[in-house]
């Protein structure tokens, strides 16, 4: 009987700490070995192009390049290289664009030690994991929530006014002045509100607020 493939992985988190822990679970395992440990999306990517690696750990947080560009670039770049997601974020739009950018694990820091090799292994099999408590949550804001399964519920009282004028037609100009804020300050709000919502410009956001009934 052959013995099993040890699969090289990367792990890419800013805290030293925490990486150090999680080659601890990795290795334990015997079925992953941990080959380089990077502090940002810049190092991550130069290791990829050093090193063969099956799976990536990844942080979305990091300094530099966070996880969701790193993410991006890997896609086209590596997109053999699996990634499972280990991040304190539980809003839907972080794991949305995560999953649309080509990660197929996502867990939470919390449930790293119970979870990250049965998510590791499920994205060798092209399968998503996504943390049970995650998904749990996921279920209960869904069901409290009919806006097509985007939560709005992150949004701060001005990122809804904005959203509400975007849905109306008013420009930033025109927003601003109804709003009397400036010009820079509706555009900070309205990238606030795509990034909250898995939007990549204005024109989808106004798409949503409009189908949505925010007009």
């Amino acid at each position: 009987m052959s013995a099993e493939v040890i699969r090289p992985i990367i792990l890419a988190d800013d805290h030293s700490v925490i990486r150090a822990g999680l080659k601890l679970v990795v290795e334990r395992s015997k079925k992953y070995k941990v080959v380089r440990e990077a502090a940002n999306g810049k190092e991550l990517l130069a290791f990829l192009e050093e090193v063969p690696c099956d799976i990536v750990v990844l942080d979305l947080g990091m300094p530099e390049m966070n996880g969701l560009a790193a993410l991006e670039v890997m896609q086209k770049k590596f997109p053999k290289v699996k990634t499972v997601v280990l991040t304190t974020h539980k809003e839907r739009s972080f794991l949305r664009k995560s999953l649309q950018l080509g990660a197929l694990g996502y867990i939470l820091k919390e449930d790293a030690y119970e979870s990250l090799i049965a998510a590791m292994d499920s994205t060798l099999k092209n399968q998503k994991y996504i943390s049970r408590d995650l998904m749990n949550l996921i279920v209960d804001n869904f069901t409290n929530d009919s806006r097509d399964g985007m939560s709005v519920e992150l949004l701060t009282d001005r990122e809804k006014q904005v959203l509400h004028l975007t849905a109306n037609g008013l420009t930033s100009k025109e927003i601003a002045e109804r709003l009397e804020i400036s010009h820079r300050t509706v555009e900070v709000h309205r990238g606030n509100i795509r990034e909250k919502l898995g939007f990549a410009n204005n024109s989808e956001l106004m798409k949503y607020a409009i189908e949505n009934g925010y007009d």
